[in-house]
């Protein structure tokens, strides 16, 4: 845990002044986002049966595939800032939209809709990200970004549980507002960030051939195409955590409170640890780092399956958690270095449909956990090794990032 005077607190002071705005006004965001853990208790009391709520919730993921694709278009082509400050307004609109439905048609439509403007964000921030620090400075970049995104999220739902308790209307004009909250924080203290695309930006003509450029670019990097692959691969293990682990605990006997403190783990000790084990793990070839990060996911997911006490959950979360810190921040600055200034936006972009893709394979893990068992994990987890083990082969070419700002 850093100390106040630390090297590593001067780091993160270092950071220029748009990447703490992007920081705190991420962990407002993710703070207030009150509406995701209950919605599916809130469409419950609409009368929806649950067969009809994991459609809208698969709706919310159809959206969130087409999503990334958008934003990456859109952060090369109007700019970085004018992209999280649309997919933040809308979202908060879509939020409100969701709380005046009352049919089920009406709740698929603006479900699709409220994913498909809340992954908007993340290409555009992640691009922006990327433009404001020097490749020294990414990984604790990233690793700060999801401190936030962490210390929102361990925070937030007890505060939606008090609220949606008295009224769920409070849920999501408290969601709507955080979220405008850091909209206006975005449209006043972040920078444009890069526009890369030219010509009239609105026409389908530009919009094709400026992703056709950048996907013949992505095609021809192979180290890229590489980390693609092993991070989807990796993304389906690591998202069985927020599927299927609450079915395995309650069949091995441990209450939903024992589940929410082996969960709980996990946010402890990323709030706790992540900051300064990517500030020493920056030392590595950052290939190396996500060799071990992704393998250790793998065995943390298949460890799951043997466990039957609290304490051998807690185990098995400590490597996932381990594998989990070493992965995502260098990772995301892996990627940042491999994508040319001029594609940013879009390789970004790409990247975020490889987490919504996998999130999206991920939740049949509901239903391979019901026909095989623990050996659903066994298997999960040899997927994520599997990552891991592909990014240990070298590629054959290695693109020029020595001009990457």
């Amino acid at each position: 845990m850093p100390f106040p005077g630390s090297p590593l607190i001067a780091e993160i002071r270092a950071l220029p002044r748009a990447v703490h705005v992007l920081v705190g006004g991420q962990f407002i965001n993710r703070f207030g986002s009150f509406v995701l853990p209950f919605l599916a208790l809130f469409l419950t009391g609409r009368g929806i049966d649950f067969a009809h709520v994991a459609l809208v919730l698969a709706t919310m993921s159809i959206g969130g595939l087409f999503g990334p694709f958008a934003s990456g278009y859109l952060a090369d082509a109007i700019g970085r800032r004018n992209t999280i400050f649309l997919s933040l307004v809308s979202s908060a609109g879509c939020v409100i939209g969701l709380y005046a439905c009352q049919t089920l048609p009406q709740f698929l439509a603006v479900g699709v809709f409220y994913g498909f403007c809340t992954q908007l964000y993340g290409p555009a921030a992640n691009a922006l990200l990327t433009d404001l620090v020097t490749p020294a400075q990414r990984v604790m970049a990233f690793a700060t970004m999801r401190l936030a995104i962490n210390a929102g999220f361990a925070a937030g739902p007890a505060v939606a549980g008090i609220l949606f308790s008295r009224a769920p209307a409070m849920v999501f004009f408290g969601d709507a507002a955080t979220t405008l909250i850091f909209a206006a924080l975005a449209i006043r203290y972040l920078p444009h960030g890069l526009r890369t695309v030219h010509g009239r930006v609105s026409s389908s003509r530009v919009i094709w051939s400026s992703w056709r450029e950048a996907l013949r670019d992505m095609r021809r990097n192979a180290p890229f195409l590489q980390y693609i692959l092993a991070a989807l691969l990796m993304a389906i293990a690591f998202a069985q955590a927020f599927n299927v682990l609450a079915l395995t605990t309650a069949d091995r006997g441990l209450t939903p409170a024992e589940y929410g403190v082996i969960m709980g783990l996990n946010g402890a000790l990323i709030m706790g640890f992540e900051l300064p084990l990517n500030q020493w793990s920056r030392r590595f070839d950052p290939r190396r780092v996500l060799v071990v990060g992704f393998i250790l996911v793998g065995v943390g997911c298949a460890s799951f399956g043997s466990m039957s006490t609290q304490l051998g959950f807690f185990a098995a979360m400590a490597l996932y958690t381990l594998g989990e810190m070493l992965s995502l921040p260098v990772g995301m600055n892996y990627a940042s270095l491999l994508a040319p200034e001029a594609y940013r936006g879009r390789y970004f972009g790409v990247i975020g449909m490889m987490w919504s893709t996998a999130t999206l394979v991920a939740s049949s893990g509901v239903w391979f956990y019901g026909r095989f068992g623990e050996r659903w994990w066994w298997l999960a987890g040899s997927v994520g090794v599997g990552g891991g083990l592909i990014m240990l082969i070298r590629p054959k070419t290695v693109p020029d990032t020595t001009s990457q700002a």
